[in-house]
């Protein structure tokens, strides 16, 4: 039976994965309204003759300011909604889970100054991340329109480029059957069932199959999506760590369900049930796996997309065998 420092851990990991699903799916809406407001721009503004763009830049070149505007209105709002509302919840969440743990001294067990103004830095900080991503993706838009206009392109050519600048293979498209396969993701992309999860991953092999440039991703919504699995896990382990120094924790313990698609490197941590100092953890950054990511072993933990957390603990909390005292 799970002790209760892992029933606190998996419910913030649950939590977090509750959130990022909430937060995907109103990102999926504002991308696509994105879409849709850009390519309407330019289809009203450039001209065309026989289906062909006009090779007058004057008006490409007119539309940054414009599709500049369209970025900031839909996404940055998202964006602060995240780091502001998501930041938040998830930090009540950490206090909550000190609590519910106590072992530490009471004042250590809520959020104090320190734990208030590096939330304050956390936000600023993974913000700044979302509007980089809006501020490239503006630049990446206008040059693509820039590009296609001076070589007097057909505009349905730019069109599909500015669609899938911004969506990859979830783009919209003319192609019925394609826009079916694209709803199906965007519909079940959260989805945990395992029988939907399979439909959903071939429906995105398939759309990889039409869209074969586009394999590699390099898109607003990866990019964004990225950001977001990131800052939300991030953000709790920066806090979690944060506490822990302050209420002078020098262990921490790795939580997490094994699945299939489980790494290794993750999964024989779990599986080790062992208590780690700090230095034994950032040793382990040091090491190779798939899939690892910069940064501090205590923050980034399996790497991407890693659904893991470290938890703070003390030894003196555990019996010989590794049993949590009550």
């Amino acid at each position: 039976m799970p002790d209760i420092i892992e029933q606190s851990t998996l419910y913030k990991i649950r939590q977090i994965e509750l959130a990022e699903a909430q937060y995907y799916e109103q990102l999926i809406k504002v991308l696509d309204k994105i879409e849709q407001d850009i390519t309407s721009l330019v289809g009203k503004t450039l001209k065309t003759e026989d289906g062909k763009l006009l090779r007058e830049a004057k008006f490409s070149l007119a539309l940054q300011p414009q599709i500049k505007a369209i970025l900031e209105k839909e996404y940055l709002p998202w964006s602060d909604q995240v780091v502001r509302e998501g930041f938040n919840k998830q930090a009540k969440r950490v206090e909550r889970a000190f609590k519910k743990i106590g072992r530490i001294p009471k004042q250590f067990q809520e959020l104090t100054k320190g734990d208030l103004a590096l939330i304050r830095n956390l936000k600023q900080q993974y913000f700044t991340q979302f509007k980089d991503v809006s501020n490239t993706f503006t630049r990446t838009l206008q040059s693509k329109v820039y590009q296609n206009v001076l070589l007097g392109n057909d505009f349905a050519v730019l069109e599909q480029e500015l669609r899938q600048t911004i969506n990859g293979i979830y783009a919209s498209s003319k192609d019925p059957k394609i826009n079916r396969l694209v709803n199906y993701v965007k519909k079940n992309k959260t989805n945990k069932n395992k029988a939907v999860k399979l439909r959903v991953d071939k429906a995105v092999v398939t759309l990889q199959t039409k869209f074969g440039a586009d394999r590699a991703g390099n898109n607003m919504k990866r990019y964004a999506g990225q950001i977001l699995n990131d800052s939300l896990r991030e953000f709790d382990a920066t806090l979690s760590a944060n506490k822990a120094f302050e209420a002078e924790l020098t262990h921490f313990k790795y939580y997490g369900n094994v699945i299939p698609t489980t790494r290794r490197h993750c999964s024989s941590l779990v599986k080790r049930d062992k208590l780690f100092t700090i230095d034994e953890v950032k040793r382990l950054g040091r090491a190779n796996w798939t899939g690892k990511k910069p940064g501090d072993q205590l923050i980034v933990r399996g790497g991407y997309n890693c659904r893991h957390q470290w938890s703070p603990v003390d030894p003196e909390w555990f019996n010989e065998d590794g049993a949590l005292k009550y």
